[in-house]
């Protein structure tokens, strides 16, 4: 889970976990030990916390260099007795080490939901050498020898115990991969720097040997070889893998559900196999209930426990609301949806609700709780029955609870069945509009949710009632006077200019000018690149305030630019080059708007790194650096000469060229490799601009293969429309990659030449952008980049069938929208769980979207339109 790590911190925002301290009054984390580690104090050593760890080394010297790293893995349990051993080992021998800074890291890094790379990693040992590290690891591993800790997954385990050994880095340095991402770097022989890998399993550097001593032993098979062949995974976490099995005795297909030993930790200290042995006493317990899938065995196998159960054909209930969502997909987008489609699935869904509130009193009369209820823990069969997944957290009604719950379904203030009865209200609600995530940060929102289902679905007020029953509680806000069934920014209450004021207000409001890291609420994402970036950073924000006309924030706007000029600098030396993700979009933003001093030091800067490996996207790549570059060039106070922009220009081509040819080579061309921002829509876009710069007719051919490539990957829906084939899991139709994007790119072709993709026009792409339901409101991938996009088509001549799904788009914006005071507006971000402020998913890319498309402004995506 990329995420897990930065939403722990801030309840509203994602924020860096090296910030996180657990509240000992949060009954979340009321079972967990929490507070600072510390080893005795020795002198001549040296001691820094950096994120979540603490570095220990002798004298001030850092640590540097690469090798045989030594890990010790930990549990919650375990940390605090093994620091006092192994840094007592390391203070005698001068070996620098590094260990988790708190003791409630100690948890996060082995809970169910953490990253498996990181899984049970508590305590790092830096040898001088080869020869060191053998010996030290051979030593430690006998010290350690009767301590049981979960399995590094990224790393070589010594003799099946706590100590784990891995080739990598010492101290961070950067590279990038071969699809142009940063990543940590290791030094090749040849003095090259190449990614530092951190994979599961473990694999060495090419350049690498493994000692004798470090490798592997053959596992124990501990018995018969059970009779299960894996055909498929289904899932993985910390915990283990789920897989979709073949039993070769009698042919049947079943699940496998693994649980790892000292691994996958939840708030109680239970780890994955005691879960397990939780959970199949559950459903055996429960399984004369119909909405329990028969469980046929547990076993062990090379120390991991399996639980072997039915195989259930069928989606969860999340995937099949969205398969079956009237408002979602329907023949045509155009037309709203007919009383039958309404009430089928409202008949629909009855019939499945009824047996998931069936199935939960019966735990409950029977003294139990689920414990862990949400849309994806339920599974629908094609005849529209049910089946709960998950036991793990099913309990005895007074137990303490393994887990909060799901985001969305959970209020952790509550235990027993009214923390059941919550979630289940909650699933009902998020049947009809999956938005119940944003109700913990407005106490007004979840009326507002309720009354929409109400009159879309025509719900009986019995219903609303009884959910209403079960979530609101009795300290509930009245709902606010204004409050429509989706009021949006053009309601009666307010018009454009007060609604714009309030995002502003929320921006002032939250900024954070003493941070280096970040100056405003940002997506996770955006902790991985420059602060000042476009894409997540300040800059973003800062093209929303200057671009959109009569905004009145003057003394916000000097704040920003006063600390990107700051904070650009010290950005100067990332890796970072791209339009998006570096200082360039900073610059880029300074010098559209007036502010070619401050523009030209970051322009400069990222002008002068090495591209080579940043690929050729609109995002990070050298197809961004053009078009700004293109700009930048012409007009007044050029920062870039037009001599520059076209040997960028033919670069690009060049290498585009090579790009589209590896894609046509491949039989499985990798999805990262399509989109407007990221793949082959956006590049076509820009080598065409440098066929109309050059009056070059082979990058005009080129362009319109790209993009004629990009439609391979497209598929005609049910609806009509054409949309991005997802890795066969979904279909995307947002700016960033999806319909809109390659119709923007289609459109400005268009508008320069007579032609057209091969059977793909774009008011086929449009048709994809109509959904009334939509989960996220962001620029890149929401409904505000809905709104834009096709504000951008209408003026390209796409107007009648762009301007319907513009005003429903417009009706329906209130729905994300958050107000923590009647002053103050925000939105949300990635996947709901915290608010954003950046341009990619928050506030600062819905204010962009509609400011463009009212009028007030005169461009809304950098580089592109």
């Amino acid at each position: 889970m990329d995420y897990f790590f930065y939403t722990f911190t801030d309840p509203d925002a994602y924020d860096d976990i090296g910030r996180w301290r657990a509240d000992r009054h949060d009954p979340r984390f009321d079972r967990i030990r929490c507070g600072l580690t510390d080893v005795p104090h020795t002198d001549g050593w040296h001691y820094a916390q950096h994120g979540i760890w603490t570095v220990c080394r002798p004298g001030r010297d850092p640590v540097r260099g690469q090798g045989w790293k030594i890990h010790v893995a930990v549990t919650p349990e375990t940390f605090a007795p093994l620091l006092d051993t192994v840094s007592a080992f390391c203070f005698a021998r001068g070996v620098p080490f590094k260990f988790l800074a708190r003791h409630e890291y100690a948890w996060l890094v082995n809970a169910k939901y953490a990253p498996r790379p990181v899984s049970g990693k508590g305590i790092v040992l830096y040898p001088a050498d080869e020869q060191q590290s053998v010996a030290l690891a051979s030593e430690l591993a006998g010290v350690l020898k009767m301590w049981q800790g979960p399995r590094i997954l990224s790393d070589l385990r010594i003799d099946d115990g706590v100590v784990h050994v891995r080739y990598g880095a010492y101290t961070r340095r950067y590279c990038r991969n071969a699809e142009g991402k940063v990543t940590f770097a290791l030094e090749d022989p040849e003095g090259r720097l190449v990614p530092d890998r951190r994979s599961v399993p473990f694999r060495a550097p090419s350049f690498v040997s493994v000692p004798e001593a470090f490798s592997p032993r053959p596992p124990e098979t501990g018995g018969p070889v059970p009779p299960y062949r894996i055909d498929k995974t289904l899932h993985f976490s910390n915990s283990g893998g789920v897989y979709l099995a073949t039993n070769t005795a009698t042919g049947s297909e079943v699940v496998l559900k693994e649980a790892r030993p000292s691994a996958g930790y939840d708030l109680i200290g239970g780890d994955a196999v005691q879960r397990a042995e939780r959970e199949y006493e559950a459903l055996c317990r429960f399984a004369d209930l119909p909405a329990v899938p028969a469980v046929q065995e547990q076993f062990t196998w090379q120390g991991h426990l399996f639980t072997v159960m039915e195989y259930v054909r069928g989606t969860t209930l999340l995937e099949w609301c969205a398969a079956k969502q009237p408002y979602l997909l329907r023949p045509d987008p155009f037309r709203p949806p007919t009383r039958d489609d309404i009430r089928t699935y409202r008949e629909q869904v009855d019939t499945i609700l009824a047996q998931v509130r069936a199935f939960l009193s019966a735990l409950w009369e029977q003294g139990h709780v689920f414990g862990d209820i949400h849309p994806g823990n339920v599974i629908v069969t094609p005849d529209l029955d049910v089946r709960f997944i998950d036991l793990e957290a099913c309990i005895e009604e007074d137990a303490p609870r393994p887990f909060p719950g799901a985001p969305g379904f959970n209020d952790y203030t509550r235990t027993g069945r009214a923390a059941d009865e919550y979630a289940l209200g909650m699933l009902e609600l998020s049947c009809y509009l999956p938005l119940t995530h944003l109700v913990r940060m407005d106490g007004a929102k979840f009326q507002q949710l309720l009354h929409t289902s109400v009159e879309r679905y025509d719900l009986p007020t019995e219903w609303a009632e009884r959910v209403a029953r079960l979530c609101t509680p009795d300290d509930a806000p009245a709902p606010r006077a204004s409050l429509r069934t989706a009021s949006s920014h053009l309601d009666d209450a307010l018009g454009f200019e007060e609604w714009s004021s309030q995002i502003v207000a929320g921006l002032a409001a939250t900024m954070t000018p003493e941070r280096t890291d970040r100056l405003f609420r940002n997506d996770f994402s955006g902790f991985s690149l420059s602060p000042v970036c476009l894409a997540t950073g300040a800059s973003g924000v800062l093209w929303s305030l200057l671009g959109t006309h009569g905004l009145g924030a003057p003394d916000l706007v000097e704040r920003v630019i006063d600390w990107i000029v700051v904070r650009g600098r010290e950005s100067a030396d990332r890796l970072e080059c791209g339009l998006y993700d570096s200082e360039l979009g900073a610059g880029y933003t300074l010098w559209r708007h007036g502010y070619p001093e401050p523009a030209q030091w970051l322009v400069d800067a990222a002008m002068a790194k090495e591209r080579d490996g940043s690929g050729l996207s609109v995002f990070s790549g050298l197809a961004g650096v053009f078009l700004a570059a293109t700009e930048m060039a012409a007009g007044p106070n050029p920062l870039v000469t037009t001599a520059t922009a076209e040997k960028l220009g033919a670069e690009l081509a060049d290498r585009a060229r090579l790009f589209l040819a590896r894609l046509k080579e491949s039989t499985t061309p990798d999805v990262a490799h399509f989109g407007l921002l990221h793949g082959a829509a956006g590049i076509g876009l820009a080598v065409h601009r440098y066929g109309l710069l050059l009056d070059d007719p082979a990058a005009l051919d080129l362009a319109r293969e790209l993009l004629e490539f990009e439609l391979t990957r497209y598929v005609r829906c049910a609806d009509g429309s054409l949309q991005f084939n997802d890795a066969e899991r979904r279909s995307l139709a947002y700016v960033e990659v999806g319909s809109l994007g390659t119709a923007l790119a289609l459109s400005e072709l268009a508008r320069h030449e007579d032609w057209a993709p091969t059977g793909a026009g774009i008011p086929d792409l449009i048709r994809a952008n109509g959904p009334e339901l939509m989960v996220q409101s962001g620029l890149f991938r929401g409904r505000s980049g809905f709104i834009a996009g096709l504000a951008s088509l209408a003026r390209d001549g796409y107007e009648q069938p762009a301007q319907p799904f513009i005003d429903r788009h417009m009706d329906q914006l209130g729905l994300h929208e958050i107000r923590p005071t009647e002053a103050q507006l925000h939105y949300p971000g990635t996947r709901n769980y915290k608010l954003s402020s950046d341009l990619r998913t928050g506030s600062a890319g819905v204010l962009t979207g509609i400011a463009f498309a009212e009028g007030r402004r005169d461009s809304w995506l950098p580089g592109v339109r």
